[in-house]
């Protein structure tokens, strides 16, 4: 297979080459080499944008936000109401069945690293902070609809993060559907509270 030129790679192909191979071996496992040969590339080429394994793990981070956000914000194009899409991403983040975009292995092996990498972990954060403020901005709208009554916006938002991710870790960690979703439909309730309504208007 003929190699590539710098010209015709760009960053966000390595990140998505780079994925496919953390998804398959890791992080620990996940080289330069490795991901350069997923590419058909020289690996002296990859250097060009990543210095070192490190800073490709660092531009993973951003790259698996922006993967997440893009997926939420592309199905939530469907809902055309407030009440819809107010609706809609509880049904996403809380979602049981696995279609939907949430946090994966990949995800959660980038996260545990941040336990050792001050690094990795102000990048997390960082990340975090873009998904409370996209809470935010989402709770905003439904108030100023009359869906919600929110008077710390920001704790709000933060409180319902903290619920999907963990929710997330249950997905990936409980077989038993019928209890799966006992817990989806306790956490939904326990956002709405975060969001201090009970039930959503019709």
């Amino acid at each position: 297979m003929g190699r590539k030129s710098i010209s015709h790679i760009r960053k966000p192909e390595i990140l998505r080459h780079t994925y496919k191979v953390v998804e398959e071996e890791g992080f620990m496992g996940m080289t330069i080499g490795k991901v350069a040969t997923s590419m058909g590339v020289n690996s002296g080429l990859l250097i060009h944008y990543f210095k070192s394994k490190e800073g490709l793990i660092m531009e993973m981070v951003d790259f698996l936000y922006e993967s997440s956000m893009t997926a939420y914000l592309e199905e939530l194009k469907q809902y055309t109401t407030p009440k819809d899409r107010l609706e809609g991403l509880l049904d996403m983040v809380f979602d049981t069945s696995g279609t939907m975009p949430q946090r994966d292995a990949v995800f959660w092996s980038c996260y545990a690293m941040g336990f050792r990498n001050d690094q990795i972990r102000d990048r997390i954060k960082g990340l975090m902070e873009k998904f409370i403020d996209f809470g935010i901005s989402e709770i905003e709208a439904w108030e100023k609809n009359g869906l919600v009554t929110v008077a710390n916006k920001e704790s709000g938002a933060a409180t319902i993060l903290a619920l999907s991710e963990g929710f997330g870790i249950l997905r990936n960690s409980i077989d038993d559907m019928a209890t799966l979703e006992e817990i989806s439909l306790f956490m939904k309730k326990t956002a709405l509270n975060a969001l201090e309504i009970k039930t959503i208007p019709k």
